[in-house]
């Protein structure tokens, strides 16, 4: 038999606190994502005005923008991408089940071509249009990766006969994963019946984007409680 030692017990200790943790940030930017760049903007939009003495600076409803991403174009445009980095080096190297490591690493870099191919802006060029198609593309695979960890992934453990997540858990995970998928389908069907203005106007995809990001960052946030009682 071999020898039990100490320091293995203590590299797999710090292991599993380590993986929860990647776990726990994943949510904790997603939840503060959507909230940030609306807030950020705003405020230092007020700042600048202010500096200047301008009186120039929007009220905060019309300094709220259409989508997520299109705080690309905006002062909250470092906290965007940055949030798109983080995404996709925690999924990338996201380690656990097999299923785990693929869907994370098509997820990751799916976040990373959010982040560095911005969202299609304003009377664009034709490499914009291009770059722009792109990003929405990356958008969709992202989001997409999320709603199947939250649909299959997370209400189950890898390669254990009996399902040791609790049932309040599972249930939560598919909710989130439901969520996300209505998001998505959402948006398809507003693109379809709604003229750009209107959604613009209505920030309709920044209310999908928002339900669909705090939906798996709940997600992310509760996973990473396991080894805790439900």
């Amino acid at each position: 038999m071999a020898a039990f030692a100490v320091s293995d017990w203590l590299e797999d200790r710090w292991f599993i606190r380590s993986h929860l943790l990647q776990r726990r940030l994943v949510g904790a930017v997603g939840l503060a994502l959507p909230v940030l760049v609306v807030l950020f903007n705003w405020a230092w939009a007020l700042a600048v005005d202010a500096a200047n003495g301008t009186h120039v600076a929007p009220g905060f409803w019309a300094s709220v923008q259409p989508s997520i991403s299109a705080y690309y174009y905006t002062y909250s445009a470092n906290i965007f991408v940055g949030a798109q980095i983080a995404f996709a080096v925690f999924l990338v190297t996201y380690r656990y089940g097999v299923w785990e490591r693929r869907v994370g690493v098509v997820a990751g870099l799916g976040a990373a071509i959010v982040g560095l191919c911005p969202t299609t802006p304003p009377d664009p060029t034709t490499l914009q249009r291009l770059v722009g198609g792109l990003h929405l593309t990356a958008a969709a695979v992202f989001f997409v990766g999320m709603a199947v960890f939250c649909l299959f992934l997370f209400p189950r453990d890898p390669g254990v006969e009996v399902n040791t997540v609790p049932r309040g858990r599972r249930v939560l995970f598919r909710v989130c994963g439901v969520l996300i998928v209505l998001a998505l389908l959402a948006a398809v069907v507003g693109a379809l019946v709604l003229d750009d203005a209107t959604r613009d106007q209505l920030r309709f995809l920044l209310w999908l984007e928002s339900v669909a990001v705090f939906a798996f960052a709940t997600a992310w946030l509760v996973k990473g409680l396991d080894l805790q009682p439900s």
